[in-house]
């Protein structure tokens, strides 16, 4: 599961370029997007946009047969 992260110290959010490398492949590593994907949702859950839409109904689904 994503962990939660609280700081501890009040900071203003992280503004710097992201480094994107870009590989050329014939085929795709299915496992690791799709592991990215939901990461993602997860993170974003609860935040009302669709992506934290998606991630919510993910979690339901994660933790409604616990």
């Amino acid at each position: 599961m994503v962990r939660s992260y609280k700081r501890t110290t009040d900071r203003p959010d992280a503004n710097r370029p992201v480094r994107v490398r870009y590989l050329k492949r014939d085929q795709i590593d299915a496992e690791k997007v799709a592991e990215v994907l939901i990461r993602i949702a997860l993170r974003a859950a609860g935040n009302g946009t669709t992506t934290g839409n998606a991630g919510s109904y993910l979690r339901d689904l994660l933790t409604s047969g616990r």
